[in-house]
């Protein structure tokens, strides 16, 4: 049941994060893109469970309905967040919805929408049967590749957001005019004709995961100390700021870097104790 789970789940999560990636669907309104996806994860459930994995029709039929009340909470509108009683506390303060709302309560909803595809897949490995099939293990790897690509970026840049919300928090300034690239702590110069970032990240995530199928930790190890010695000309330039506050791409970096390495790792651990 855990693949497929990790298939509904990542397939949902394309559908979430649409808006964010640009396409067809991602101008399509709330209603068109929850039509979609229910749609979607339906058509994968029953064409995948019953007549591949040989799943219960009962046990499908669950998966499914998580899956798509997962997806019904990622793709509510931000205007019902503002009726939560804590965002009525923001505005009471006098801290406007559209600076708090936009800028702090969007990233944490997103981050707490992510960890319960964690917790939903932690708790299914825990209680579901190990996968017996090579059909099932590659239907678990299919599904943990897709998580690792767009959506694991959106979760890594919104880590970022929160971290850089901190750093303004406390007081420190954080530098304007660039978007962190959500993947590694570096970032995407505006008006550069490639944002690497959307592609070092998933393809350094897919790389570590199938390195550690093959348990080649060395391997792994000198990818992590390439990306240091190739990205450490740029953090060494890291100039100071009007404040006079340095070390802020090194920061993004560490940050980035060790959150995509972690849901690599956290990919692998699955399909090893699936």
């Amino acid at each position: 049941m855990i693949s497929l789970f990790l298939l509904l789940f990542a397939a949902a999560s394309v559908v979430v994060g649409s808006d964010r990636v640009g396409g067809r669907l991602s101008r399509a309104p709330v209603r068109a893109r929850l039509l979609v996806g229910v749609l979607v994860v339906a058509a994968l459930g029953f064409l995948i469970g019953l007549p591949v994995l040989h799943r219960g029709v009962w046990g499908v039929v669950v998966v499914i309905l998580v899956t798509i009340a997962w997806l019904c909470c990622g793709l509510v509108p931000r205007t019902w967040w503002e009726r939560l009683p804590r965002f009525r506390q923001w505005e009471q303060a006098g801290r406007g919805a559209s600076e708090v709302g936009t800028d702090q309560l969007d990233p944490l909803i997103r981050l707490v929408h992510a960890g319960l595809v964690l917790l939903a897949v932690s708790l299914c490995v825990v209680v579901s049967q190990p996968l017996r099939s090579q059909v099932a293990e590659m239907v678990a790897v299919i599904g943990i590749v897709v998580l690792l690509a767009v959506p694991a970026n959106q979760v890594v840049a919104d880590i970022l957001a929160v971290a850089r919300q901190s750093s303004r928090g406390s007081g420190e300034v954080v530098a304007g005019g660039c978007r962190p690239s959500p993947e590694s702590g570096g970032q995407d110069e505006p008006g550069s004709s490639m944002r690497g970032g959307r592609w070092i990240g998933p393809l350094e995530r897919i790389l570590i995961l199938l390195l550690a199928s093959v348990e080649a930790p060395a391997a792994i190890a000198a990818i992590v100390a390439a990306k240091g010695v190739i990205r450490f000309p740029e953090i060494s330039q890291d100039s100071q700021d009007s404040q006079g506050k340095t070390g802020q791409k090194a920061e993004e970096f560490l940050i980035g870097s060790f959150a995509s390495w972690i849901l690599a790792v956290l990919g692998a651990v699955i399909i090893h104790f699936a």
